[in-house]
């Protein structure tokens, strides 16, 4: 080397390919191999990086290569991680620009965060390290980090590699977050900007509006709509900007199984038959004196529950542990149970919110117009098909079906089936059948709080505020079937205390569950029913227990309650419509006139003017729904419909200047797609549960106070002479005010209803079949 004028940095340099001689000579090549290959290069590397020091030598450690093999090494790294980042460019795109539902929820974290380390090895192992614990551990969440860093320098490299970006922005704006924390996280590449969210918005509104507008062609589907009332608030006040309150109207379409689909000629085949048999009422005995059969199932269910409110308490959780699988506490057979499974899960399609109210007739049918518009069934063509083919269950509380059935009986001569709404059939909604019930519980039983065992007597010692009053509003409702449970599970302990002649509950565990049984079905019928009640009213006037006829009667009126709740939860039809006639009794006798006229008209469907397709269709898709297709998971129509505008009004609306109404119909049909984006987050993070459920407290210490009470009381106990405290405040039977009244009801409904409809078809291309209109005409 000294020869040829060498130094060893000139060695190295022709040694490593710097040299077209060193390059081709053989030995030069074998020994460049050599040591390139070797397992000591590290070694040297790493001396050349850090020279060892001498021990003896007080000098200072020699400098060796260290900055320049760091520099070296920080320039080879950047270069790996560039071909990694374009290498892995398309996990981090969105298939189009166009967003949709399936771009988003088909994000699965963990999968990503797997695909990320397999394309990108060296940039994951570098923030590997970086995001490890003091103790040396990791775990998710330091993964989530490292996903998240790579998404937002993929995002600063290119604004379409923006996938996780444009997920969280739809995420955490249907969670609330402003548009000032937008802009934030924007800035640092965390999510899009607020501008492109509400982009989003409008897109997912628009594809879900596309999507329903497809669904009604292909699937079988029925509608509902409620009111909708909040208030618009300006920050700002001038002559055209004003706070006001506004009233609409918010519709759902719901997108039934294929097995839903009825035959094309169901809407003649519906028309002709009622026109047919509406002449005629139902059979009235058959409401008034029911069935045997019926009577049967309905007892044994009773039973069920009154042994349920027993097996559930403290006493019994290690006799439950020992007999749980006992026939004798299996629940009785179903009536007609809906099955569960995917097959019963209804798609729901939210269409855009209307400002028209829906309390008038004129707004009724302008609701209508509007909605028929939104699903592009409002050409003259589509008119006359809805008129003539389709048959469309409209579903909706009371006030809603009120107003269709008056619609529909106003437009009885119009010229033809479209405008005469033959297309629409009405059904109620249970949920607020459900809350009628519960407000007729609540005006029977109120009475005062000098009165033992009243409602007014147990909110005041439960401390139940907010319940004296009846009210729409709130968690009202809520609160009082809470509470008409345990009020009802308090006098039921006591019945079993009675029956079972012991003198506390956890001396019956003592007894088999045949035993239990048995008892349980004995207070049904000496404790909670009308030949229980006659027969103690059919006593001596002096001779007669006045209390125990009181909560006799409370038993016997709240087990249908219980039963209705129950039976809708799990899906059984077949009960709630066995239910139907001591539902009549009760809200005729209660002066419940609107759901008296609905249970009618219901009762009359099934049993005189419905043929047996549409009869079999209204139970099975027209009462219940599922979302999820698990047992027990239903629910009514009207309540999901109430928990869409729930949406609607507070969990997914903007609340800023410009959440005008325009802008909230424009939005609404996406609420379906924010809340399954919202619901996919938290299920990749594990915090689905967290504010979706609501969890009780523990109610046994209410429930045994109350317990205590009716005990000392001697409420259930039968006392010769035994009188109330405050006879004009007593409770008035009004199932059988209702039942010895309701065939006058009846007649008159059905005079009131009687009308002539017409069936000519004139449309406005002026190819309708007039002939013989009037020869077919339905009373």
């Amino acid at each position: 080397m000294q020869e040829e004028g060498l130094d060893l940095p000139l060695f190295l340099d022709a040694l490593s390919w710097g040299d077209a001689d060193c390059t081709s000579n053989p030995k030069v090549k074998f020994a460049r191999t050599a040591l390139l290959g070797s397992q000591k290069l590290p070694r040297i590397l790493k001396k050349w990086h850090t020279p060892p020091r001498d021990k003896q030598s007080k000098c200072a450690r020699a400098a060796g290569a260290h900055q320049t093999l760091e520099n070296f090494a920080i320039s080879c790294i950047g270069d790996e991680i560039k071909k990694e980042m374009d290498a892995a460019a398309d996990l981090f795109k969105i298939p189009s620009d166009h967003i949709v539902e399936e771009h988003l929820t088909s994000i699965h974290l963990g999968e990503l965060q797997q695909q990320a380390n397999e394309k990108m090895p060296v940039f994951w192992s570098i923030l590997d390290a970086a995001t490890m614990n003091k103790k040396g551990k990791k775990g998710d969440n330091e993964k989530m980090y490292i996903l998240n860093i790579m998404s937002q320098c993929q995002y600063s490299r290119s604004n379409r590699r923006s996938r996780l970006q444009k997920l969280w922005a739809v995420y955490l704006k249907a969670c609330g977050m402003p548009a000032r924390a937008f802009d934030a996280i924007h800035e640092i590449g965390v999510s899009m900007s607020h501008r492109w969210v509400l982009d989003a918005y409008t897109a997912l509104s628009t594809d879900a509006m596309n999507k329903v507008c497809d669904a009604v062609k292909k699937y079988p589907w029925h509608i509902s709509h409620d009111n909708v009332n909040f208030p618009m608030r300006v920050f700002s006040q001038r002559l055209h900007n004003q706070s006001h309150f506004v009233s609409g109207t918010a519709g759902t379409v719901w997108q039934l199984p294929v097995q839903a689909q009825l035959s094309t000629d169901t809407n003649r085949q519906f028309n002709a038959y009622r026109a047919e048999h509406s002449r005629t009422v139902f059979a009235v005995e058959k409401m008034l004196y029911g069935n045997t059969e019926a009577d049967l199932r309905m007892e044994a269910w009773f039973a069920h529950h009154i042994l349920s409110f027993l097996l559930n308490t403290p006493d019994f959780a290690e006799y439950m542990s020992k007999c749980k699988d006992s026939l004798a506490f299996a629940e009785p057979p179903p009536t007609h149970r809906l099955m569960s499974g995917a097959e019963r899960i209804v798609k729901q399609h939210i269409l855009g919110t209307c400002a028209t109210e829906e309390a008038s007739y004129d707004g009724t049918m302008k609701v209508i117009d509007e909605f028929f518009h939104q699903l592009c069934l409002s050409t003259d063509e589509k008119k006359k098909r809805s008129g003539e083919e389709r048959f469309i269950p409209w579903l909706g509380d009371q006030m809603t079906v009120d107003r269709l059935r008056g619609m529909w009986n106003y437009r009885h001569e119009d010229h033809n089936s479209f405008d005469r709404l033959d297309y629409m059939l009405p059904v109620f909604g249970w949920f607020h059948l459900v809350m009628t019930f519960a407000n007729s519980l609540h005006k029977q039983y109120l009475m005062s709080s000098a009165t033992i065992g009243s409602l007014r007597q147990a909110f005041d010692v439960l401390n139940r505020k907010g319940l004296v009053l009846q009210s729409t509003k709130g968690p009202f409702w809520h609160n009082l079937d809470e509470a008409i449970h345990h009020i009802a599970e308090a006098h039921f302990r006591t019945c079993w205390l009675v029956v079972g002649q012991v003198d506390s509950l956890k001396d019956l565990t003592k007894k088999s569950p045949l035993d239990l049984k048995e008892m349980a079905l004995k207070i049904v019928r000496e404790h909670a029913s009308q030949h229980a009640l006659f027969d103690m009213q059919s006593k001596p006037a002096g001779e007669q227990d006045h209390m125990q006829i009181q909560w006799t009667m409370w038993n016997k009126d709240v087990l249908p309650y219980i039963e209705l709740r129950h039976a809708i939860r799990a899906g059984d039809v077949g009960r709630m419509e066995d239910l139907l006639p001591l539902m009549a009794f009760r809200f005729s006798g209660g002066g419940n006139t609107n759901y008296t006229t609905e249970v009618l008209e219901l009762f009359q469907g099934l049993n005189q003017e419905w043929p047996k397709e549409v009869c079999d269709h209204i139970r099975q898709w027209c009462w219940v729904m599922t979302r999820t297709g698990e047992p027990k998971s239903f629910l009514p129509y009207d309540l999901a419909q109430e928990q869409n505008i729930a949406d609607i009004k507070v969990h997914y609306r903007s609340m800023g200047p410009g959440a005008s109404m325009d802008y909230l119909k424009k939005i609404s049909p996406a609420i379906p797609t924010l809340r399954c984006v919202q619901r996919h987050m938290e299920h990749e993070f594990g915090t689905y549960k967290r504010g979706s459920r609501h969890s009780a407290p523990e109610k046994e210490a209410d429930v045994a106070m109350l317990t205590t009470q009716y005990i000392a009381s001697a409420l259930h106990v039968y006392t010769p002479g035994c009188t109330l405290p405050n006879v004009k405040g007593s409770a008035v039977n009004v199932v059988d005010l209702g039942a010895q009244g309701l065939e006058a009801v009846i007649k008159d409904w059905f005079k009131r209803r009687s009308l002539r409809r017409s069936t000519e078809e004139i449309w406005d291309d002026g190819k309708g079949n007039a002939e013989d209109s009037q020869d077919e005409m339905e009373s």
